[in-house]
């Protein structure tokens, strides 16, 4: 089973921010990709989002859940600390490393954002966008006038 996360970055902070973890797809799309194309606010964690707040997105993709991923990631970063003090002659580095908060999840898996999100927010579903087409003025002009001469044409044969 693969695991899906969301990870952004507004416009009123520089860094990462992981919003959701460990998703399946059905969940991902109800819970981010539907309120985004519509435009309206994302639920997190108690926290309102408004999609016009968002500058980037990045949906992560990986085989294992969020919390061992980030320690496969801790293990691997103690190990390169571990070689730099083994390696170094002169410099001791004296770190915990990373992976140890949620937006680094960013660094794991496979970044699958261009299969559920390819356009802006609140450009709407595909049935949005018909809808929106059918409720054109002149859509409705024209179809009603279509109508019109079919209705007309229909009774004056008769």
């Amino acid at each position: 089973m693969s695991y899906l996360h969301v990870t952004i970055k507004t416009k009123s902070s520089d860094g990462w921010l992981c919003i959701f973890k460990d998703l399946s797809a059905s969940d991902l799309k109800r819970s981010l990709v539907k309120p985004y194309r519509l435009g309206k606010p994302i639920f997190y964690d108690g926290n309102i989002l408004f999609p016009s707040e968002i500058t980037h997105v990045k949906i992560t993709e990986t085989e294992s859940p969020h919390e061992e991923e980030l320690e496969v990631v801790q293990e691997e970063s103690y190990r390169d600390v571990q070689e730099f003090n083994r390696t170094s002659s002169s410099v001791v580095l004296v770190s915990a490393g990373y992976g140890y908060s949620d937006y680094e999840i960013n660094e794991c898996g496979k970044d699958v954002t261009s299969s559920y999100i390819t356009s802006g927010p609140g450009v709407g579903t595909p049935f949005t966008v018909v809808a929106e087409f059918i409720r054109h003025p002149w859509v409705v002009r024209v179809v009603g006038g279509l109508v019109f001469v079919a209705v007309a044409a229909y009774l004056g044969l008769k």
